[in-house]
């Protein structure tokens, strides 16, 4: 001990030196512990709705349209979704998993290793067009505490092309990904008065919420799950306001995925929980089937901005039985944004 310090010891009773000892101790593993938690696990920040958690800055902000983050400057989404353990050795193989997300409009499905990441996980890129942006995809599902879990970051390529998000930063959140004990508390976005004939199915993955014909119902329809009757509730992932929510409607039915010779037949302005809404119906050939199918599409604006896409599809033949099932379940449709 020299200089400085060595006089302050001098000139302090003994006891007190002893004591000045164990507050700068005390002191450091305060500082330590602070950056501990700081850098540390405990960074990991957890959204409503979900049990899995991400290291991820305040430059992300937990969304009000799903469970996850949205980058407000870039378009950037983050999309937690909790799975049972099951899922992950259905998505263990890459021709399995690949055709669950073909599935769902992505495309280009190649599988990559993550830096940094341990555990058992497979992780994917892909890429989907939209009627409005072109979003690079990058899916990481995973296995921890019990569970499976899913996260999918959705960047527009005109973000990763000007910096403003770049794909090591996407690549180190989804490293850090884990599971907790609990969900964290969350509301849900919406809510149906009525749904008829169908239940929600939650084999759906991501923010779309689906619903399928009941059991008993299911066993009078005909034909194979792809030709059975199907209702999807999907939220925008950001809040941009749809400034011509006609225009976008059609863009929207010409986008839908899976079906060809798309005709839309007729369209109407109504309002559903008071909120701006277009309702389109039309038909079209389904990719997998081959069978004509009713289209019935209606696009809600958010109070808030963003939109909410209400879709309904069922065999052509069955038009007279769930066109107003469709109608029923649209109009009963509640917004809680």
């Amino acid at each position: 001990m020299t200089g400085v310090w060595q006089e302050l010891a001098d000139s302090l009773p003994r006891q007190y030196w002893i004591i000045w000892i164990c507050a700068a101790v005390a002191l450091s593993f305060a500082v330590c512990s602070f950056y501990s938690r700081s850098y540390g696990r405990d960074t990991l920040r957890q959204p409503p709705g979900s049990r899995i958690a991400l290291a991820v800055d305040e430059t992300f902000a937990p969304s009000e349209r799903f469970a996850g983050f949205v980058h407000e400057a870039s378009g950037t989404s983050l999309i937690l979704t909790d799975l049972p353990l099951v899922a992950f050795e259905q998505f263990s193989k890459l021709g399995n998993a690949a055709e669950r997300l073909k599935a769902q409009g992505v495309s280009g499905v190649s599988q990559h290793l993550l830096p940094s990441r341990g555990g058992d996980y497979i992780y994917f890129r892909g890429e989907k067009t939209t009627s409005l942006i072109d979003y690079a995809k990058y899916i990481l599902i995973f296995r921890d505490a019990g569970a499976t879990g899913m996260v999918t970051a959705n960047i527009p390529v005109a973000a990763l092309s000007s910096g403003v998000v770049t794909e090591p930063q996407i690549e180190t959140i989804l490293a850090s990904a884990t599971i907790r004990a609990k969900a964290a508390e969350g509301k849900p976005l919406f809510s149906m008065s009525y749904s008829g004939p169908f239940e929600e199915d939650p084999s759906l993955l991501g923010t779309t919420k689906g619903y399928r014909l009941k059991g008993a119902e299911k066993a009078h329809a005909s034909g194979g799950r792809g030709s059975q009757p199907l209702f999807l509730v999907a939220p925008s992932l950001a809040r941009v306001p749809v400034e011509d929510i006609g225009a976008f409607s059609r863009r929207a039915f010409d986008g839908i995925e899976q079906f060809r010779d798309k005709q839309l037949l007729e369209t109407s302005e109504m309002k559903i929980a008071g909120l701006d809404a277009v309702e389109a119906i039309g038909r079209g050939i389904n990719g997998g089937t081959g069978r004509p199918t009713l289209l019935f599409q209606v696009v809600v604006a958010a109070r808030k901005g963003g939109y909410f896409r209400l879709l309904g599809m069922a065999p052509e033949d069955a038009r007279e039985n769930y066109l107003p099932e469709f109608r029923k379940m649209a109009r009963g449709f509640q917004p809680h944004d």
